[in-house]
């Protein structure tokens, strides 16, 4: 199948709690131990902020099950704070207007093919419909999250902005601060 044909075809639909376990699948193995994020952190993001929790899924007709299939997700909580910091990632301020993303994550199989960019873009576009949307209160001012520098490319595709080397420590290796600003 065709990449664009294969990416027109995800689903993007809000993880619900019966997929969070797939997602701490996803998570485990994409990342290393020390910065992959507990089943029991996933569920807590998943009930305080359900639609802060995005997932890519495989339709029944391209996955090898009969039921859709978890491939990827963004998980975020909010926070008042306007940079990510270790406070700022631990907990979920449900007033907060500034969506703190923990986990960009994409199946192996199914990396390097634009699936994560084309769940940014959707996560984006979702963010900001509910922004400007007149009968809800929701109003976000920004995205921010961590990356490592390779990923760096990916985040400024979708329209993060590098702010520079952060504070935070999580892991062994270094992190960048990036801002979306709505």
């Amino acid at each position: 199948m065709d990449n664009k044909l294969f990416l027109d075809s995800l689903l993007f639909e809000y993880v619900n709690a019966s997929d969070v376990k797939r997602a701490f699948q996803l998570e485990f193995e994409g990342y290393p131990p020390e910065e992959a994020a507990t089943l029991e952190k996933l569920e807590y993001r998943q009930s305080l902020a359900p639609t802060l929790f995005l997932g890519a899924y495989l339709p029944p007709n391209l996955s090898t099950s009969s039921e859709r299939l978890l491939i990827g997700f963004v998980v975020s909580t909010l926070t008042s704070a306007t940079t990510i910091t270790e406070e700022s990632m631990s907990h979920h301020d449900p007033f907060g207007k500034t969506v703190c993303v923990h986990s960009v994550c994409v199946d192996k199989l199914y990396q390097r093919r634009g699936v994560a960019a084309r769940m940014l873009n959707e996560y984006i576009t979702k963010l900001r419909n509910e922004s400007q949307n007149r009968d809800t209160d929701v109003k976000y001012e920004r995205a921010v999250l961590i990356s490592h520098e390779y990923l760096i490319p990916l985040y400024q595709k979708v329209g993060f902005i590098l702010k520079g080397e952060s504070q935070v420590v999580h892991g062994n290796d270094k992190w960048f601060d990036l801002t979306f600003e709505f």
